[in-house]
């Protein structure tokens, strides 16, 4: 790094920080159909915070983390992506503390940097960060990781935080896990969820484990925080089970099966709060010892779950499930726009769609034909695919501009309705995109309700049986 890091504050205005959040508002908007933050705790409002993340999907997930937590959130991130230029500044104005790996060491000796003194410029920005009160992002899997489970923790995060409550730059911090949770990670316009877990006392825990005679150290806290983790994400033993956890995490959460409270809780957090269920019926099943009841489960939720893949939706899609159901003459919280609103923005999303499709098409392209691993592909449609719809837009606005000229139309009040129009055509993008998807949520359900009345009722026999069976067995769980 060529010079430290300016100082940071998180409640000082900032137009390149206020633009990048836009940015990522709009990113998470056009890759995913639904993002939503599920409040099984909470993020303090005041004081410092460890913000504990998983990370199975590259950029997503930081954006995610961003949306989960009220307050703004400095992540710890590898400075390989951001030493200089352009990212340099990002870097600033989101306040990162910049970080090495040990899988970037040729490159960064390649680049010139000291990574023994970047690491610990890292440490004492954190505790700094911890003693003005902000939160500090991480995700100690110490990178993308993309597998089935969470793997095990890098021990450099806990050394951090252990180390920034021992200086006295703060009396406490409080970790919060987050957990990204997506139905279909890699597959556009699928849904996605960013699970807050209970927070807890970093100072109480080591406090409480000293006073019972065991090990308070980095590699107690760095199980300690692999722990909270477990408790927010999605976790199996190959993708084989995760995609039968999934499958029945949708299922039953789209059958709204448990009437525990008079108000129960939206279809995407009634499926978060599934997971820890589910993941045990799996195992269950998997065992050597299956249950009869786990048997009869995953018999109907293979069932429906095929049905579902027939009708045009995603297996793993709560939210598509319930439009099966729907269709089917099944209550289920399917979402459906009415037909005259989607009527009514018919033509703004088919100018929408003219003036974005192109894009869009080239982004998707060319974030698959550079992607070196799975996780890549979305992470490519946003950096540099945002980058590139924004130089389109100015190509968009030259030609209108031109156009204008060439016609002898150019002057004061037509250029700067140019001007205008082109700063709505994000808008005319979210417009374009929740219209489509609209259509594709009618269009599932029109599609099942012109099966024939045979299919029809096998769906409702396979939904009540399903139904029948968790009541039975799991909805006191």
């Amino acid at each position: 790094m060529s010079a430290p890091m300016p100082p940071f504050d998180p409640a000082r205005f900032n137009l390149l920080r206020a633009f990048l959040r836009w940015s990522a508002r709009r990113a998470l908007r056009w890759v995913y159909r639904e993002t939503v933050v599920v409040p099984l705790g909470r993020v303090p409002d005041t004081g410092p915070v460890l913000f504990v993340g998983n990370h199975p999907n590259d950029l997503p997930d930081v954006l995610l983390g961003l949306q989960a937590c009220p307050r703004h959130v400095r992540y710890l991130a590898t400075i390989s992506a951001g030493a200089g230029g352009v990212a340099r500044r990002g870097y600033e104005a989101m306040g990162v503390i910049p970080v090495t790996r040990v899988r970037d060491a040729r490159k960064m000796r390649a680049m010139g940097v000291d990574m023994a003194a970047v690491n610990a410029e890292a440490g004492r920005l954190v505790a700094q960060a911890f003693g003005c009160g902000h939160v500090v992002g991480v995700f100690p899997q110490g990178g993308v990781h993309d597998a089935p489970q969470i793997a095990r923790l890098r021990t450099g995060v806990a050394m951090m935080a252990l180390d920034a409550i021992d200086s006295g730059s703060t009396s406490d911090v409080t970790v919060v896990p987050f957990g990204v949770q997506y139905e279909a990670p890699r597959t556009p316009r699928s849904d996605a969820m960013a699970v807050v877990g209970i927070g807890w006392s970093l100072r109480k825990w080591r406090e409480d484990r000293l006073a019972a005679g065991l090990e308070a150290g980095v590699s107690a806290l760095t199980d300690q925080l692999r722990a909270s983790l477990l408790t927010v994400t999605r976790n199996a033993p190959d993708w084989e089970s995760a995609q039968e956890r999934d499958e029945l995490i949708a299922a039953v959460s789209a059958l709204h099966p448990v009437p525990t409270t008079a108000q129960q809780p939206p279809l995407l957090e009634r499926a978060a709060q599934l997971v820890p269920l589910a993941t045990h019926l799996v195992a269950l099943r998997r065992s050597e010892a299956p249950t009869p009841h786990s048997a009869r489960l995953h018999t109907f939720v293979s069932e429906l779950s095929q049905m579902v893949h027939e009708a045009g939706g995603l297996r793993t899609s709560a939210r598509d499930v319930a439009r099966l159901l729907v269709g089917a003459g099944l209550g289920a919280e399917a979402e459906l726009r009415p037909v005259w609103a989607l009527l009514l923005l018919t033509p703004a999303a088919l100018v929408g769609w003219l003036l974005h499709a192109p894009i869009f098409w080239v982004v998707w392209r060319l974030a698959h034909r550079f992607a070196k691993a799975r996780a890549d592909v979305i992470a490519r449609a946003c950096v540099p695919g945002l980058q590139m719809v924004l130089a389109w837009y100015l190509v968009l606005a030259v030609a209108a501009a031109s156009a204008l000229v060439a016609t002898g139309a150019a002057n004061a009040v037509t250029m700067l309705g140019v001007l205008l129009l082109t700063t709505q055509l994000p808008t005319l993008a979210d417009v374009a995109l929740r219209w489509r998807d609209g259509w594709r949520a009618r269009a599932l359900v029109w599609r099942v309700r012109r099966w024939p009345a045979p299919r029809r009722a096998e769906i409702q026999r396979v939904a009540e049986a399903l139904r029948a069976e968790w009541l039975s067995g799991y909805s006191h769980q």
